[in-house]
């Protein structure tokens, strides 16, 4: 039995979306600012098209290139915002510190042979040496820390409502981080690799452009059963 690859053939799937995507404007449809990150690439699909998509469903075991933001959960509306995602390690011990510490002035050693180093980063090397020594003579001394804060990873999120029943009476809302490009490095040649990853979001084009109330109070909806209208009583001030 063939394995099955944990990679999308994204080529054939954007000339599949070049057949069925659509623009969603803020001041018409009921989202906010669109992301604007070279590193992301996303489309938006109508709920009609949303089946030809449904080999690429995968629960449980989705391609790490692609992902189907909310498949079988067409947005209402949408969200986008980004978050700060990092980690901390607090007490640190003095020997786990010093191993990063030499990793790190190990890599700007291997600089320093391949070519001269930076201002920065030679009192970088000059630092390191400092605390390694410090850290060696006062073990005790010290409170250490290991986070990535200071990178500042930021990742865009997909907030979005969508009707959770049949019957369109009870709504339910879900935030889903949306996948970026990233780079590599090529084993062989050294040279930087980039990764495309893209992001699929299905719409509901019918409620995408106008407010659905929340839950039991779907007034719009049980109007839309009768076939008359007559419109009378006030009409708004301009």
């Amino acid at each position: 039995m063939a394995k099955r690859s944990d990679m999308a053939p994204l080529d054939a799937i954007r000339l599949l979306l070049q057949s069925c995507t659509m623009t969603l404007v803020p001041v018409t449809h009921q989202v906010n600012m669109l992301p604007k990150e070279d590193d992301l690439e996303y489309y938006f699909v109508p709920i009609e098209h949303m089946a030809m998509f449904l080999p690429y469903y995968r629960p449980g075991q989705p391609f790490k290139n692609m992902k189907l933001i909310n498949f079988d959960r067409p947005a209402i509306s949408l969200t986008f915002f980004p978050k700060h995602k990092y980690t901390i390690d607090r007490d640190v011990k003095p020997d786990q510190a010093q191993e990063v510490l030499l990793e790190h002035r190990d890599q700007l050693y291997k600089r320093s042979f391949m070519g001269q180093l930076s201002p920065t980063q030679e009192k970088e090397l000059r630092h390191i040496d400092t605390l390694l020594r410090s850290l060696r003579q006062f073990p005790d001394k010290f409170k250490i820390c290991i986070s990535n804060y200071h990178h500042y990873y930021r990742y865009w999120y997909c907030s979005f409502r969508f009707f959770e029943d049949e019957e369109r009476t009870k709504t339910g809302t879900s935030n889903e981080h949306m996948l970026k490009y990233t780079e590599s490095s090529d084993r062989r040649t050294k040279e930087p690799v980039l990764n495309e990853r893209l992001n699929i979001i299905f719409v509901d084009t019918k409620y995408i452009t106008r407010p659905v109330s929340y839950d039991n109070k779907l007034i719009d909806q049980e109007l839309e059963t009768y076939p008359d209208r007559i419109v009378f009583g006030k009409e708004p001030c301009i």
